[in-house]
Protein backbone atom coordinates (compact mmCIF):
# COMPACT_ATOMS: atom_id res chain seq x y z
CA UNK A 1 0.00 0.00 0.00
CA UNK A 2 1.19 3.52 -0.82
CA UNK A 3 1.93 5.52 2.36
CA UNK A 4 -0.57 8.29 3.18
CA UNK A 5 0.23 11.77 1.91
CA UNK A 6 -0.80 13.36 5.19
CA UNK A 7 -2.15 12.28 8.54
CA UNK A 8 -3.74 13.48 11.74
CA UNK A 9 -4.21 12.17 15.26
CA UNK A 10 -7.22 12.86 17.44
CA UNK A 11 -6.38 12.71 21.16
CA UNK A 12 -9.35 11.94 23.40
CA UNK A 13 -10.62 10.46 26.64
CA UNK A 14 -13.79 8.40 26.96
CA UNK A 15 -17.24 9.93 26.46
CA UNK A 16 -16.15 13.26 25.00
CA UNK A 17 -17.56 12.86 21.49
CA UNK A 18 -14.60 11.25 19.74
CA UNK A 19 -16.65 8.53 18.01
CA UNK A 20 -19.07 11.11 16.63
CA UNK A 21 -16.23 13.35 15.44
CA UNK A 22 -14.46 10.46 13.71
CA UNK A 23 -17.66 9.30 12.02
CA UNK A 24 -18.50 12.79 10.80
CA UNK A 25 -14.98 13.24 9.42
CA UNK A 26 -15.21 9.88 7.66
CA UNK A 27 -18.55 10.84 6.12
CA UNK A 28 -17.02 13.95 4.55
CA UNK A 29 -15.30 11.61 2.08
CA UNK A 30 -12.05 13.58 2.23
CA UNK A 31 -10.66 12.99 5.75
CA UNK A 32 -9.97 9.27 5.75
CA UNK A 33 -11.63 6.95 8.26
CA UNK A 34 -10.12 7.74 11.67
CA UNK A 35 -10.38 4.92 14.18
CA UNK A 36 -8.83 3.66 17.39
CA UNK A 37 -6.27 1.46 15.63
CA UNK A 38 -3.90 1.16 18.59
CA UNK A 39 -6.68 -0.15 20.82
CA UNK A 40 -6.02 -3.73 21.90
CA UNK A 41 -7.98 -5.96 24.25
CA UNK A 42 -6.48 -7.49 27.38
CA UNK A 43 -2.94 -8.73 26.63
CA UNK A 44 -3.32 -8.78 22.86
CA UNK A 45 -0.44 -7.26 20.88
CA UNK A 46 -0.79 -5.15 17.75
CA UNK A 47 0.82 -8.00 15.79
CA UNK A 48 -1.84 -10.39 17.06
CA UNK A 49 -4.66 -7.94 16.43
CA UNK A 50 -3.68 -7.39 12.80
CA UNK A 51 -2.13 -10.84 12.25
CA UNK A 52 1.21 -9.48 11.03
CA UNK A 53 4.83 -10.24 11.86
CA UNK A 54 6.74 -7.20 10.53
CA UNK A 55 6.64 -3.47 11.14
CA UNK A 56 5.96 -2.79 7.46
CA UNK A 57 2.99 -5.16 7.46
CA UNK A 58 1.63 -3.46 10.57
CA UNK A 59 1.91 -0.07 8.89
CA UNK A 60 0.00 -1.30 5.86
CA UNK A 61 -2.68 -2.97 7.95
CA UNK A 62 -3.36 0.21 9.92
CA UNK A 63 -3.08 2.54 6.93
CA UNK A 64 -5.53 0.40 4.95
CA UNK A 65 -8.16 0.94 7.63
CA UNK A 66 -7.80 4.67 8.10
CA UNK A 67 -6.69 6.12 4.77
CA UNK A 68 -9.05 7.67 2.26
CA UNK A 69 -8.87 7.70 -1.53
CA UNK A 70 -7.07 11.06 -1.40
CA UNK A 71 -4.24 9.77 0.78
CA UNK A 72 -5.40 11.28 4.08
CA UNK A 73 -4.95 9.02 7.11
CA UNK A 74 -6.61 9.63 10.47
CA UNK A 75 -6.45 7.91 13.84
CA UNK A 76 -7.71 8.57 17.34
CA UNK A 77 -6.07 7.52 20.56
CA UNK A 78 -5.87 8.29 24.23
CA UNK A 79 -2.99 7.76 26.63
CA UNK A 80 -2.88 4.91 29.11
CA UNK A 81 0.57 4.30 30.51
CA UNK A 82 0.43 0.51 30.87
CA UNK A 83 -1.11 -0.06 27.43
CA UNK A 84 1.20 2.32 25.61
CA UNK A 85 4.37 1.13 27.29
CA UNK A 86 3.56 -2.32 25.89
CA UNK A 87 2.96 -0.82 22.44
CA UNK A 88 6.29 1.04 22.55
CA UNK A 89 8.12 -2.16 23.49
CA UNK A 90 6.43 -4.04 20.67
CA UNK A 91 7.24 -1.36 18.11
CA UNK A 92 10.90 -1.39 19.14
CA UNK A 93 10.98 -5.14 18.64
CA UNK A 94 9.27 -4.94 15.25
CA UNK A 95 11.74 -2.26 14.14
CA UNK A 96 14.69 -4.32 15.43
CA UNK A 97 15.73 -1.58 17.84
CA UNK A 98 17.76 -2.98 20.77
CA UNK A 99 15.82 -2.89 24.03
CA UNK A 100 18.54 -0.84 25.72
CA UNK A 101 18.65 1.79 22.95
CA UNK A 102 16.98 5.06 23.87
CA UNK A 103 14.28 6.22 21.46
CA UNK A 104 11.42 8.49 22.40
CA UNK A 105 7.76 7.83 21.79
CA UNK A 106 7.28 10.15 18.83
CA UNK A 107 10.22 8.56 17.02
CA UNK A 108 8.54 5.19 17.43
CA UNK A 109 5.16 6.41 16.26
CA UNK A 110 6.14 8.90 13.56
CA UNK A 111 6.50 6.31 10.75
CA UNK A 112 2.73 5.78 10.98
CA UNK A 113 1.94 9.47 10.62
CA UNK A 114 3.48 11.31 7.64
CA UNK A 115 2.98 15.09 7.66
CA UNK A 116 1.03 14.75 10.88
CA UNK A 117 -1.18 17.28 12.63
CA UNK A 118 -2.78 16.87 16.04
CA UNK A 119 -6.30 17.48 17.35
CA UNK A 120 -7.07 17.52 21.07
CA UNK A 121 -10.67 16.80 22.03
CA UNK A 122 -11.74 17.73 25.54
CA UNK A 123 -14.89 18.07 27.61
CA UNK A 124 -15.24 20.95 30.05
CA UNK A 125 -17.62 19.31 32.50
CA UNK A 126 -15.68 16.30 33.74
CA UNK A 127 -18.44 15.23 36.13
CA UNK A 128 -20.91 14.86 33.27
CA UNK A 129 -18.21 13.03 31.34
CA UNK A 130 -17.65 10.58 34.20
CA UNK A 131 -21.37 10.05 34.63
CA UNK A 132 -21.76 9.36 30.89
CA UNK A 133 -18.91 6.88 31.10
CA UNK A 134 -20.38 4.99 34.07
CA UNK A 135 -23.87 5.05 32.53
CA UNK A 136 -22.51 3.51 29.32
CA UNK A 137 -20.76 0.80 31.29
CA UNK A 138 -24.06 -0.01 33.00
CA UNK A 139 -26.58 0.16 30.13
CA UNK A 140 -24.14 -0.60 27.26
CA UNK A 141 -25.47 2.32 25.22
CA UNK A 142 -22.11 3.74 24.14
CA UNK A 143 -23.33 5.16 20.83
CA UNK A 144 -26.89 5.82 19.67
CA UNK A 145 -27.65 6.72 16.07
CA UNK A 146 -29.49 9.98 15.59
CA UNK A 147 -32.66 8.31 14.29
CA UNK A 148 -32.84 5.68 17.03
CA UNK A 149 -34.81 5.83 20.26
CA UNK A 150 -34.15 3.96 23.46
CA UNK A 151 -35.66 3.80 26.91
CA UNK A 152 -34.53 2.13 30.10
CA UNK A 153 -36.54 1.50 33.23
CA UNK A 154 -35.59 4.12 35.86
CA UNK A 155 -35.24 1.29 38.37
CA UNK A 156 -32.29 0.07 36.31
CA UNK A 157 -30.44 3.31 37.09
CA UNK A 158 -31.62 3.50 40.69
CA UNK A 159 -29.80 0.25 41.37
CA UNK A 160 -26.63 1.10 39.45
CA UNK A 161 -25.61 4.50 40.75
CA UNK A 162 -22.14 4.08 42.27
CA UNK A 163 -20.39 7.04 43.83
CA UNK A 164 -16.98 5.36 44.03
CA UNK A 165 -17.12 4.21 40.42
CA UNK A 166 -18.03 7.66 39.09
CA UNK A 167 -15.33 9.26 41.22
CA UNK A 168 -12.79 6.80 39.82
CA UNK A 169 -13.84 7.62 36.24
CA UNK A 170 -13.70 11.35 37.00
CA UNK A 171 -10.12 10.89 38.15
CA UNK A 172 -9.25 8.70 35.17
CA UNK A 173 -10.67 11.12 32.59
CA UNK A 174 -8.74 13.97 34.25
CA UNK A 175 -5.50 11.97 34.44
CA UNK A 176 -5.74 10.92 30.80
CA UNK A 177 -6.02 14.54 29.75
CA UNK A 178 -3.12 15.44 32.04
CA UNK A 179 -1.04 12.71 30.36
CA UNK A 180 -1.97 14.01 26.92
CA UNK A 181 -1.07 17.57 27.87
CA UNK A 182 2.25 16.40 29.29
CA UNK A 183 2.92 14.57 26.02
CA UNK A 184 2.17 17.72 24.02
CA UNK A 185 4.55 19.71 26.19
CA UNK A 186 7.29 17.09 25.96
CA UNK A 187 7.23 17.06 22.17
CA UNK A 188 6.25 20.70 21.60
CA UNK A 189 2.96 19.69 19.95
CA UNK A 190 0.49 22.52 19.44
CA UNK A 191 -2.82 20.88 18.56
CA UNK A 192 -6.12 22.20 17.37
CA UNK A 193 -8.32 22.04 20.47
CA UNK A 194 -11.98 21.09 20.16
CA UNK A 195 -14.44 21.22 23.05
CA UNK A 196 -17.32 18.76 23.37
CA UNK A 197 -19.76 21.37 24.66
CA UNK A 198 -19.11 23.58 21.61
CA UNK A 199 -18.86 20.76 19.07
CA UNK A 200 -22.10 18.88 19.72
CA UNK A 201 -24.55 21.73 18.98
CA UNK A 202 -22.58 22.93 15.93
CA UNK A 203 -20.90 19.97 14.28
CA UNK A 204 -20.99 21.66 10.86
CA UNK A 205 -18.70 24.46 12.04
CA UNK A 206 -16.44 21.96 13.79
CA UNK A 207 -15.94 19.84 10.67
CA UNK A 208 -15.15 22.90 8.56
CA UNK A 209 -12.68 24.02 11.25
CA UNK A 210 -10.95 20.64 11.24
CA UNK A 211 -10.73 20.41 7.44
CA UNK A 212 -9.33 23.96 7.26
CA UNK A 213 -6.78 23.13 9.96
CA UNK A 214 -5.72 20.00 8.09
CA UNK A 215 -5.68 21.96 4.82
CA UNK A 216 -7.72 19.25 3.12
CA UNK A 217 -9.10 20.27 -0.23
CA UNK A 218 -11.94 18.68 -2.14
CA UNK A 219 -15.70 18.70 -1.90
CA UNK A 220 -16.58 17.50 1.60
CA UNK A 221 -19.98 16.14 2.53
CA UNK A 222 -21.16 17.47 5.89
CA UNK A 223 -24.18 15.66 7.26
CA UNK A 224 -26.35 16.01 10.33
CA UNK A 225 -24.97 14.43 13.49
CA UNK A 226 -24.68 10.68 12.97
CA UNK A 227 -25.00 9.95 16.69
CA UNK A 228 -27.09 11.60 19.39
CA UNK A 229 -25.93 12.29 22.95
CA UNK A 230 -26.57 9.37 25.29
CA UNK A 231 -27.41 11.57 28.26
CA UNK A 232 -30.99 11.46 29.53
CA UNK A 233 -32.99 12.56 32.56
CA UNK A 234 -31.43 9.82 34.64
CA UNK A 235 -27.96 11.04 33.73
CA UNK A 236 -28.78 14.46 35.16
CA UNK A 237 -30.08 12.89 38.37
CA UNK A 238 -26.75 11.09 38.73
CA UNK A 239 -24.82 14.29 37.94
CA UNK A 240 -26.60 16.27 40.66
CA UNK A 241 -26.37 13.45 43.19
CA UNK A 242 -22.67 12.93 42.57
CA UNK A 243 -21.97 16.68 42.63
CA UNK A 244 -23.52 16.99 46.08
CA UNK A 245 -21.88 13.85 47.49
CA UNK A 246 -18.45 14.80 46.20
CA UNK A 247 -18.60 18.23 47.78
CA UNK A 248 -19.94 16.82 51.05
CA UNK A 249 -16.81 14.67 51.13
CA UNK A 250 -14.69 17.79 50.50
CA UNK A 251 -16.33 19.71 53.32
CA UNK A 252 -17.14 22.79 51.25
CA UNK A 253 -19.23 23.64 48.22
CA UNK A 254 -17.93 25.05 44.94
CA UNK A 255 -20.65 24.03 42.47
Amino acid sequence: MTPPKQSYRIWFSQCNGSTLLCKMLELTGVAGAPGEFFNTMDNQSLSEKYQVSTFEALQKAIWSRGTGHNGVFGMKHSLHRIRYEKIYIELKQLRNIPSDQEIHEEELLSPFFPNCKHIFLTRRNKIRQAVSWWKAIQDNNWHIKAEDTYTTDPEFYDKRYNYDAIKHLLQEATLRECAIQAYFTKFNIKPLTLVYEDMIPDMHTTIIQVLDYLNISGDPVIQENYYQPTANEQSEIWVQRFRKELQAEMGHQIW
